[in-house]
């Protein structure tokens, strides 16, 4: 009727009829099926009025997309507040500070679906540091902050009405408490031998530390990977964000630590599988990986066949390989807060009925994993087994 009272162009002030289907349920039931089938059928049914269709999908998480655009306004709004700014940071200044500050706004994107004005504020402090490690003024950061604020309400809708105040308010209080340095390895303790082995970049020296001391019982594999590996991992991570390590070295350092994990999975003795198998990946923008392998070994020592799809992989294509592989189940990593935008739009899209198992410091609970449409919360590795197995119905 629709479509009949519209081409005889009945006024629908005078005439109301239905133009809007809602469709509602959990994730994974068809909606999204149904709607592409609909649409469909309408096409062929009315090809000889109209003879092009076009199916439109509109990702409403993608609509904070809307922001990134505003990060060239961003930067030059605070290069007119720092006096000289062209000068201090060379030909590339603009370009370096617009990929931070774009950081930033998917941060604040995150937040604001959160509703956690915390994620934002410490992100920033997050930011301070990195910034200040590298001799740049810490004003600079306060000043970024007060364009992004300035930039938000002056462009874009929706943003006049103070609601995003609170979000920058609570960003400039934590930025208002002095800077704390996180604390390092101890010295002496395993990860700190393990890590400096990695810092030589004696790669045959680390894989021997963690497979001899496994062998030989001297630790579990669970805390060779846990207690040993991972820490020092985050070691290398926090002397780049102080600035005392170069990009090079740090991936020198992460390479030889991945390396030996990998060595370490070929080395230890196959286990009987327990008919089961997942796909271990990470989303959009997250790029860390060694977290990844760490739980993929993790897993298949626990009998699972794993497929592991690394960091970084187009949320369009994890749920489809997932399939093609024959997987049971899917676990995702978000290690940053700016990846909760990434990890966000992934679920909201999700028509695949494979389980999801999620985790990484964008999520705060297993609520608030639930909440955004995940099945399982991992609130560490070995947790992460132990819910990997509950959502695949494994005693």
């Amino acid at each position: 009727d629709a479509l009949l009272f519209s081409r005889k162009r009945v006024d629908p002030n005078l005439i109301a009829w239905n133009r809007v289907v809602l469709l509602h349920g959990p994730p994974g039931t068809g909606k999204t099926t149904l709607c592409k089938a609909l649409a469909q059928r309408l096409a062929i049914r009315h090809k000889g009025a109209y003879p092009h269709s076009t199916l439109v999908e509109v990702n409403a998480h993608s609509l904070f997309s809307r922001w990134f655009s505003e990060s060239g306004k961003l930067v030059s709004r605070l290069f007119e507040k720092i006096d000289g700014a062209e000068t201090r940071y060379g030909e590339g200044g603009f370009d370096s500070w617009r990929q931070a500050l774009s950081a930033r706004l998917e941060a604040l994107a995150s937040a604001l679906e959160a509703d956690d004005t915390k994620l934002f504020a410490d992100d920033m402090v997050w930011f301070r540091a990195v910034i200040t490690s590298r001799e740049i003024d810490a004003k600079d950061v306060g000043l970024a902050l007060e364009s992004m604020r300035e930039t938000l309400t002056a462009q874009l809708p929706g943003t006049t009405d103070g609601s995003i105040d609170r979000f920058f308010d609570a960003a400039v209080k934590a930025l208002a408490e002095p800077a704390t340095a996180a604390a390092g390895l101890t010295e002496g303790s395993r990860a700190h031998q393990l890590f400096e082995l990695a810092l030589l970049g004696d790669l045959a020296s680390a894989r021997n530390y963690l497979l001899e001391g496994v062998r030989s019982e001297t630790f579990s594999l669970e805390e060779a990977v846990i207690d040993i590996l991972l820490p020092a991992a985050r070691e290398a991570g926090r002397r780049w964000h102080v600035g005392e390590m170069g990009v090079a070295a740090e991936h020198v350092i992460t390479a030889t630590l991945r390396s030996a994990l990998h060595g370490l999975t070929a080395a230890l003795p196959q286990v009987k599988r327990n008919g089961k198998a997942v796909l271990v990946t990470a989303v959009p923008g997250d790029a860390h990986d060694t977290g990844l392998v760490a739980f993929a070994l993790l897993l298949e020592q626990n009998g699972w066949r794993v497929a592991l799809a690394g960091a970084d992989t187009p949320a369009d294509e994890i749920d489809a390989t997932a399939a093609a592989y024959g997987c049971d189940l899917i676990a995702v990593s978000a290690t940053l807060v700016a990846q909760r935008y990434a990890l966000t739009s992934y679920l909201a899209t999700r028509t695949c009925v494979i389980p999801v198992l999620v985790g990484g410091a964008a999520l705060r609970s297993e609520e608030d994993a639930k909440n955004l449409g995940a099945d399982g919360f991992a609130t560490d590795l070995i947790n992460g087994v132990r819910s990997a197995r509950d959502l695949v119905g494994l005693a």
